[in-house]
């Protein structure tokens, strides 16, 4: 049979709709991670502050501010509670839990203060909040459903990209359309009615210090719960290098019980040229394992190992290529052939860059391990949604 142009244009019409169909229907990075933008200017943007009402509330109770640690010390309680944003958006459907209970559905939004920068834009402040909402299986059922409909909605394309910006606002920022859209999907499944547990970020010193700590939410109150590896409800890392290419004076405090530690590297990297192969390489495979969600998680790593080991592990790969980098990269480094897993960072050798998934100043900083925590969220809720 002859097929007229007429009709070979409607069946690439049909076969682009299929394919089109096909790619949006595949969950990949950004599609269970979201990086949201930077506002054009601080206040009468389009971000979710943490009075904005969420499910049973708002989406953070402004009181907890009086028990959290001052996230800097150059801002008081009102100024950071009036200045935090949600930066970033994360979906889960199995965050690891101590038994009874194995794993968790949740919703989770990482938080961070912007303030005006250089020339009037705006920077984010270098601490953060990680707050969690339990998500019941229908709910989380009901929250991927709203997903998939915004992204087809918005004709959002995703597939094959690596984690970044999201997309859908890279563009117009927080005057995006898509970005109004979506908001309105955290706000239904995210507020003090499920909120759960927060974690926390501080900077002190001179930017040189960060603190981290952790509180469940017990009868509307916050209780400190003990990091992992440790006996202590606080863990903090130093580093005082300048320039921030390298590690000066650095540690962790207090250092984790475990052999999967890295504790040489970031003492004082630069008398680290040469020497210390067999230290530095247990070190390097200790991070690669860290940076690997099959071999530790949230409720085993502890805080301060989990947001070091990406500048630690750069600055090993860039001054220590004499380890066999590769060779132990592909023996230990976390795999996924399904996901672009490179690092789109802007400045991934600024080793007093530890931010996990947000903004360090007013740059995107994202680490490894978010990224294949990502790839392996993604391809749960694939296997889910195949099965549905």
């Amino acid at each position: 049979m002859e097929i007229f142009p007429s009709m070979k244009a409607s069946l690439a019409f049909i076969l682009t709709l299929a394919l089109s169909s096909s790619a949006l229907a595949a969950w990949d990075l950004n599609d269970v991670s979201y990086l949201m933008p930077l506002p054009t200017r601080v206040g009468g943007d389009n971000l979710m502050g943490i009075t904005t009402a969420g499910r049973g509330g708002p989406l953070l109770n402004p009181a907890f501010m009086g028990t959290i640690p001052p996230l800097t010390p150059v801002m008081n309680e009102n100024d950071v509670a009036a200045s935090l944003r949600v930066i970033a958006v994360r979906v889960d459907p199995c965050f690891p839990l101590p038994t009874p209970q194995s794993c968790q559905k949740q919703i989770r939004l990482v938080w961070q203060p912007i303030e005006p920068g250089f020339r009037g834009r705006v920077q984010t402040v270098d601490a953060a909040l990680h707050s969690f909402y339990v998500l019941e299986d229908q709910e989380f059922s009901s929250l991927l459903t709203d997903l998939e409909s915004w992204k087809k909605n918005h004709q959002i394309q995703t597939s094959g990209l690596p984690l970044q910006i999201h997309p859908a606002w890279a563009q117009q920022a927080d005057k995006s359309p898509a970005l109004l859209a979506f908001n309105e999907i955290v706000k239904k499944y995210a507020g003090l009615a499920n909120l759960s547990r927060v974690t926390v970020m501080v900077v002190r010193g001179a930017g040189d210090m960060w603190s981290f700590s952790g509180f469940e939410v017990r009868n509307g109150q916050l209780k400190l719960i003990k990091i992992p590896r440790l006996d202590r409800s606080a863990q903090a890392f130093v580093n005082f290098a300048v320039p921030s290419d390298h590690f000066e004076r650095g540690m962790i405090s207090p250092a984790a019980n475990g052999d999967d530690s890295f504790t040489k590297v970031i003492g004082n990297s630069d008398r680290l040229k040469v020497g210390s192969e067999d230290v530095l390489r247990k070190e390097l495979k200790a991070i690669y394992r860290i940076e690997d969600p099959h071999s530790f998680n949230p409720e085993n790593m502890d805080c301060a190992s989990c947001h070091v080991a990406q500048p630690a592990r750069v600055w090993l790969e860039r001054n220590r290529t004499d380890l066999g980098i590769e060779m132990l990269a592909g023996s230990f480094a976390y795999k996924n052939a399904g996901y672009d897993l490179q690092n789109v960072s802007p400045d991934l050798k600024n080793t007093q860059i530890i931010r996990a998934f947000g903004y360090f100043m007013e740059n995107p900083a994202i680490s490894q391990r978010v990224i294949h925590e990502s790839a392996e969220v993604a391809d749960a809720i694939n296997r889910y949604l195949k099965a549905r």
